[in-house]
């Protein structure tokens, strides 16, 4: 105590002495602060998740191999749109030129189209001998059951069977199972070879049609090219729909590469979008890579956010303090404290992650706590001295011990997240951490700065929160039936507080708005294409050789076709691509057989859907080699092309199960991202399994943290009251908010879907715990350290304090409810309801503790 006598008896006469030069010094101080903000190194966001997790992770590592051997497996694309098909088709060329010509070290490979010409003639190649065999056997019965109907000498030569089973035999034919592409792991451009074994009606369907064909309208000279057709608006107009695909080195993650290919962008739509054209067009940037939009949304959430809960403070603390002085003062502080907050994060850590990027609402919220402290303790000790800088000596001398106990707890609550492997935690640990204390310290130095500059401190307010007709005796029977409420809620919160459960769904931590924008003013991109890999977030699969592939491809066909696992959609290794050359040889064969039979004369006569089907094989059965790698077109080449040059070390597996299902995500990279082929274990890499390491390592951090916040706040309470009975009364309060805010919790996930715990408001836990205990040293504190202080008093005064600290904490979290990103709404949804919990309980337990527990003896 003496040494904060000692530095109050000697701070306080300073400033007031020099109260100018104070706030002269205090500016220039936010001045140096705002450099390394604004300039050098500049605060950036950084909104890539696989940043946040251990550098050791098996999918961080498989990711850095990725780009360092692959470049990006993101889609980037320019869309153009238009009612000129052939434009399309010039722009993409165009478009595709100025990209090699202006992007040098910017991309790998560019595709304006799927030319399928190569499949479609070796397309027999492809399926294995059995299929093959079936196509001959099929031949062979055809050119049979034609003989029976025109030549009678064959009928009579026939063996027994009669022309029923013939007929039989017709009916059962089946040339080609519309499920055995994807079954045999054909790639997409061969399959589309067998369509006309299997698909006869809808060929013919017109495009006004119930159903929509996205190809049809395109003339079939360009139908390989990325170009389809929306369907047509309520005039009937058809519009064209192009893309123009590149694979970039970086992927839509990195936030300097994305600006700068951003940059590029808008310079290539200018330079194209100014000319003039015989029809309108429109370009637009599709893809992952448009996801930088949605980075620099949410740091537009931030300022918004940020602004909102800013206004509500305001309203708040005109409200508690009964002027508008008070607001500014307190307003003032807080504001000022967010600059070395932020000043600390751009020197420590040079940026700004998905967690820390509201810092400042959440600093908002936090650092107003001291300087409503100090400025309600000083309106209260007006009416004992009769300077205004004996008020500020007095009540800084007042509060340091419960601030610096209070901001200990907080900052030691935040402090556990250190404990954490999730980066996102202990950074945000670290910056809230340096938050509070320089919120602290703001109030402590800094305020008595602006309120002595301002003029004094605002007359407190006489109105009484209790009624007036209340004596002491009925305070204490209010509080102590609304904490025998509290008993028998807490009884059944326990019931409820075992379904408070982790959100997987998600759906509810993405834009709420993202798919309506996208449909809005993009362009839609699915329409060019036909094949199955254009749909999904693949992954990756790297090897150090070809034969590790193989043998993978091999592996996911037994998967697939003999285990029949439905979370396996497709996937594509240079196998896909390139059969083994016995295999071809082998096939050769029995082509050759085909060859041979479909050229005879007698299928002339073959009528219907056989006529058809003959016609076909007559064209695919013509080839007479097989091919390898350097033979297939390069665009196919370039899916499995490496930075190097090289392929066929790579493969990528597409999954089928649904996306915003975290379970299923998780159980899909278990079974898919761990391979071993020859002694070595190979490297697998999807965004979305960065996504379920986030999540699977959040969920392991959050309740082991959880307990570790608990203990720590449990052995600063035995710090900071020494005495048996004041821990307790404070472990009784700090209790009974935690079983009441799970019960809630869990009551809201079972009736309503509400309330869950996620990836992103889990690390509103500890804070609300640190706040929720700061209420309860703050009353106990001034009920123990006054023998004069009544019931009324205690709350007229730290209680009034209590509540506007922690009803302006939750205003600093409103601003989050008005952010479109689910996710971060629910940091506000989980920090209002706790904080607001742990409120109610401070107040109720605390009064009802002081008055019936921890009576005073006076003199």
């Amino acid at each position: 105590m003496n040494l904060i006598n000692k530095f109050s008896s000697w701070y306080i006469p300073l400033i007031c002495k020099h109260q100018y030069k104070a706030l002269a010094f205090y500016l220039i101080l936010a001045l140096l602060c705002a450099i390394p903000i604004l300039f050098k190194p500049g605060l950036k966001l950084d909104a890539d998740l696989s940043h946040l997790l251990p550098e050791g992770t098996p999918s961080v590592k498989a990711l850095e191999e990725s780009y360092q051997r692959f470049g990006s497996t993101d889609q980037f694309m320019i869309a153009i749109q238009s009612d000129d098909v052939y434009l399309v088709a010039a722009l993409q060329d165009s478009i595709r030129e100025y990209i090699h010509k202006n992007w040098q070290g910017d991309f790998v490979s560019t595709q304006v189209d799927n030319e399928n010409q190569f499949f479609m003639d070796n397309a027999l190649l492809y399926l294995p001998i059995k299929h093959l065999e079936r196509i001959r056997d099929n031949l062979e019965d055809l050119q049979l059951e034609i003989g029976r109907k025109n030549g009678p000498l064959v009928v009579d030569l026939l063996e027994a069977s009669s022309a029923d089973s013939a007929s039989t035999e017709k009916k059962e034919r089946v040339w080609f199972s519309a499920d055995i592409p994807q079954e045999l792991g054909l790639p997409d451009e061969a399959a589309g070879a067998f369509d006309s074994f299997f698909k006869k009606k809808n060929e013919n369907a017109s495009i006004d049609g119930k159903e929509w064909h996205k190809k049809k309208p395109v003339p079939v000279a360009l139908r390989n090219r990325f170009i389809g057709c929306p369907p047509p608006d309520s005039t009937g107009k058809i519009l064209f729909n192009g893309v123009v695909n590149a694979k970039l080195i970086k992927p839509s993650t990195d936030y300097e590469f994305v600006t700068h290919i951003l940059a590029r962008t808008d310079t290539l739509l200018a330079y194209f979008s100014n000319k003039t054209y015989p029809v309108p067009t429109r370009f637009s940037v599709e893809g992952t890579y448009e996801g930088l939009k949605e980075v620099d949304e949410v740091a537009n959430d931030s300022i918004f956010s940020f602004a909102i809960s800013l206004v509500l403070i305001i309203i708040l603390t005109i409200f508690f303090f009964r002027s508008v002085k008070g607001p500014i003062l307190v307003t003032a502080s807080v504001l000022y404290a967010c600059l070395p907050t932020l000043a600390f994060t751009a020197l420590f850590y040079g940026k700004l992650n998905p967690f820390t990027v509201f810092v400042a609402s959440i600093i908002l919220g936090i650092g107003i706590d001291y300087a409503i402290h100090i400025l309600g303790t000083s309106q209260k000790l007006m009416r004992t001295y009769a300077t205004l800088e004996e008020v500020l000596e007095a009540a800084q001398r007042k509060m340091l011990k419960p601030f610096v106990l209070a901001s200990f707890t907080t900052i030691a609550a935040f402090l556990t997240l250190l404990a954490a492997h999730f980066r996102g935690f202990y950074e945000f640990g670290v910056v809230a951490s340096m938050g509070v204390l320089f919120s602290m310290l703001t109030s402590v130095l800094v305020l008595p700065v602006f309120i002595k500059c301002m003029g004094g401190i605002p007359k407190a307010p006489d109105n009484s929160l209790l009624p007036k007709s209340w004596d002491e005796a009925k305070i204490l029977r209010f509080f102590k039936y609304a904490a025998f409420a509290g008993f028998a809620l807490g009884i059944v919160s326990l019931w409820f507080a075992q379904d408070v459960d982790f959100e997987h769904n998600l759906r509810n931590l993405r834009r709420v708005s993202t798919e309506k924008t996208q449909v809005k003013k993009g362009i839609r991109t699915g329409v060019t294409r036909i094949n199955n890999r254009s749909s999904s977030t693949p992954a990756a699969v790297m090897g150090s050789s070809s034969k590790q592939l193989d043998l993978l491809y091999d592996t996911l066909m037994v998967r697939l076709h003999v285990e029949h696992d439905s979370t396996l959609r497709s996937f594509l290794t240079l196998k896909t691509f390139v059969p083994p050359q016995d295999s071809q040889e082998k096939r050769l064969e029995v082509i050759e057989e085909i060859r041979d039979l479909v050229d005879a004369r007698v299928f002339d006569r073959a009528e219907g859907d056989d006529s058809a089907n003959v016609a076909n094989l007559r064209k695919l059965a013509s080839i007479e080699k097989t091919f390898t790698a350097e033979d297939i077109p390069g665009w196919a080449l370039d899916l499995l092309r490496e930075k190097d040059g090289s392929y066929g070390k790579i493969g990528f597996i597409y999954g089928d199960f649904p996306s915003w299902d975290a379970k299923a995500l998780h159980r899909f990279q278990e079974r898919y991202s761990h391979w071993n082929f020859d002694g070595e274990d190979l490297r697998t890499f999807s965004s979305q399994f960065i996504l379920s390491d986030v999540i699977d390592l959040v969920k392991k951090d959050s309740f082991r943290l959880a307990l570790v916040i608990i203990l720590v706040i449990f052995g600063t309470l035995i710090i900071s009251f020494r005495k048996p009975k004041l821990f307790l009364a404070g472990c009784v309060s700090f209790g009974m908010g935690i079983v009441l805010t799970l019960g809630l919790l869990g009551f809201l996930t079972d009736f309503f879907e509400f309330g869950k715990i996620s990836i992103y408001n889990v690390i509103v836990i500890p804070m609300t715990l640190g706040i929720g205990i700061d209420a309860t040293i703050h009353m106990i504190t001034s009920w123990m350290s006054d023998k004069n202080l009544t019931l009324r008093q205690l709350m007229d005064t730290t209680g009034r304090n209590v509540m506007a600290s922690s009803t302006t904490t939750i205003a600093g979290f409103v601003g989050f409810l008005f952010t479109t990103h689910r996710g971060l709404k629910g940091i506000g949804d989980l920090a209002c309801l706790g904080i607001a919990m742990f409120l109610i309980t401070s107040i109720i337990f605390s009064m009802y503790l002081c008055g019936s527990w921890l009576k005073k003896n006076k003199g």
